[in-house]
């Protein structure tokens, strides 16, 4: 009686344990890449709302402050209450060393266009103009 019991019980053999094995490291050597490249897209994303966000109070600040100004820096921004604190860098720890958004006056027509440059916290320094941070070519 003994003998018919374990003769009629079932399980996984060897072969299909390691066929199982192979076919989910194939999907972790497909996934991981995947997932790595995604995590720096949403860091480069980040980066770019942060320049956004500072050029924006830069933006009130010229308003408001100082018309005539050529730079400023996402500190003083922060300090005279024109951002609530410097935005974190979400490639490394605490905040941007440079966060520095450069004023250009087109005397012609009167408008300003801002670039601005972040840099530190385990990134390499980036710049944009506001114009490649919207998407558009004004």
């Amino acid at each position: 009686m003994k003998k018919s019991m374990v003769k009629s019980e079932r399980g996984f053999t060897l072969v299909e344990l390691l066929a199982t094995i192979v076919i989910l490291g194939i999907i972790a050597a497909i996934a991981v890449p995947s997932i790595g490249k995604l995590i720096e897209n949403t860091k480069e994303d980040t980066h770019k709302a942060n320049a956004m966000q500072i050029i924006e109070a830069a933006r009130l600040y010229v308003l408001s402050e100082d018309p005539s100004a050529t730079s400023v820096n996402a500190q003083t921004l922060s300090r005279e209450g024109f951002l609530e604190a410097v935005p974190k860098n979400p490639s490394g720890e605490g905040s941007y060393n440079v966060a520095d958004v450069t004023i250009n006056h087109n005397n012609s027509n009167g408008k300003k266009t801002y670039s601005i440059t972040l840099n530190g916290g385990g990134m390499s320094k980036k710049s944009w103009t506001e114009a490649e941070l919207k998407g558009t070519d004004n």
